[in-house]
């Protein structure tokens, strides 16, 4: 018994210093009661389905016409959304304590999908993959391994075509029956613990109150807004609300967490071995990365931390503490590193006001080689929203009206320190 007591004392010696600082109510990140889904921090009715992979599926987000027609979205544990080579995205949708019977629709998959289905030590299904993607997969037997479905055949995976509507866009998948094929075609269904999230029904201190954040990739605009009624954060996409077709509700999530990642172009190599476009990036998720996690109508600045492929995602606030998600699904976006790669807006609920104190030009970046919208005065009041690197330049909104960028040093900013706005451009953009 002494010697299991200084053992566990030297587990938690050893272990850094932000998994051991914890709120009294935390569950997780590295081990989760009985029955306690280590995706959502919820309790299963049915706790076999704790025990095996989770299994992740491609879901289609462009054009505008699938959002219509999407299946599953509300009954994932987790989604990620990531870029595709247009500037719009594709979500991977992650499944653990439910198996829909239509999910979709489904679509290829990305290079980034071989990083998750570690992370998550989870099995996939999709429709198809580039040329590139599947070379670099038939090196790669952890990935092959891990492939628990194709584009069919029916029942498991079906088409349902529609007048007007494109063939791709038509592809769904039972989940169970892609579990029963994952077993028929001798794949590794051999669950792994699952962990690196960390979940608190109390909302940690240190949050900023926030009404909205808006997420702006090149072609595609994400709104998520906090309804405080129902105490979750709901979706437009384009500037309207996104409805899930399965469920006929606009998706919501408890959870809204962008994640920042060095996306890497990879080398054109031959005509469509990319896909259309020629063009795809890496993600290693590996290392560390800067998030804002949104919960309880607050946000929170931190960052993510992977040592190797074999290790799961974790997350830590500012000060290195363990950052804990409200128990529930969540959404989370990722964010290019590069330069203007995207740019968010918080609808901060105690926005400061500031002045300019000369005429001068907006910009639609922090950079004087930005294009010039139009004229600031000093007669004119703006919200002050965010800040670019060194806080040189504001992202500022006058009215209504769409977000700009002044310099600081034009601005009258009274009492404002500038570094407490949060960082809305890529951290590389100084």
């Amino acid at each position: 018994m002494k010697r299991l007591i200084v053992l566990f004392l030297l587990c938690l010696v050893l272990l850094p210093a932000s998994f051991v600082i914890a709120q009294d109510d935390l569950i997780g990140p590295l081990t989760y009661p009985d029955g306690i889904n280590p995706l959502t921090g919820l309790a299963v009715e049915d706790t076999a389905m704790l025990n095996r992979r989770p299994l992740i599926a491609r879901i289609s987000n462009y054009p505008s016409l699938v959002r219509e027609r999407q299946y599953g979205l509300m009954r994932a544990d987790v989604v990620w959304e990531y870029l595709l080579s247009g500037g719009v995205t594709r979500f991977s949708a992650i499944f653990l304590s439910q198996d829909p019977e239509r999910v979709g629709p489904l679509r290829s998959a990305r290079l980034t999908d071989f990083e998750l289905v570690r992370i998550y030590r989870a099995l996939i299904t999709y429709s198809g993959m580039s040329d590139g993607a599947n070379h670099i997969m038939a090196g790669d037997a952890l990935m092959a391994s891990r492939v628990a479905g194709g584009s069919g055949p029916c029942p498991t995976i079906c088409r349902f075509p529609e007048d007007g509507v494109a063939i791709e866009h038509t592809l769904y998948a039972d989940l169970a029956l892609v579990r029963e094929m994952a077993v028929e075609r001798e794949r590794d269904v051999t669950p792994e613990a699952v962990y690196g999230m960390a979940f608190s029904e109390t909302a940690p201190a240190g949050g900023t109150p926030v009404e909205a954040v808006r997420i702006h990739y090149r072609d595609l605009i994400i709104d998520w807004a906090y309804d405080a009624t129902e105490q979750h954060w709901v979706r437009s996409t384009d500037q309207i609300p996104h409805i899930e077709k399965e469920s006929n509700e606009q998706l919501h999530t408890s959870n809204v967490l962008i994640l920042e990642e060095i996306h890497t172009e990879q080398p054109y190599v031959s005509e469509g071995y990319w896909g259309p476009g020629d063009y795809a990036f890496s993600t290693n998720l590996i290392g560390n990365g800067r998030v804002f996690l949104m919960r309880d109508g607050q946000y929170y600045e931190g960052h993510w931390e992977r040592a190797t492929r074999e290790d799961p995602l974790t997350f830590f606030d500012a000060e290195g503490n363990t950052l804990p998600f409200k128990p529930g699904n969540t959404f989370i976006t990722m964010v290019p590193e590069w330069i203007d790669g995207y740019e968010l807006r918080f609808s901060l609920v105690d926005a400061q006001i500031v002045q300019p104190n000369s005429n001068i030009e907006f910009r639609y970046g922090p950079n004087d080689l930005y294009v010039a919208r139009g004229w600031a005065t000093p007669d004119m009041e703006f919200k002050a929203l965010g800040r670019n690197y060194n806080s040189t330049w504001l992202q500022v909104q006058h009215e209504d009206e769409r977000e700009v960028w002044l310099p600081t040093e034009a601005l009258e900013i009274g009492d404002l320190d500038p570094t407490t706005l949060p960082l809305v451009r890529p951290i590389n953009e100084h």
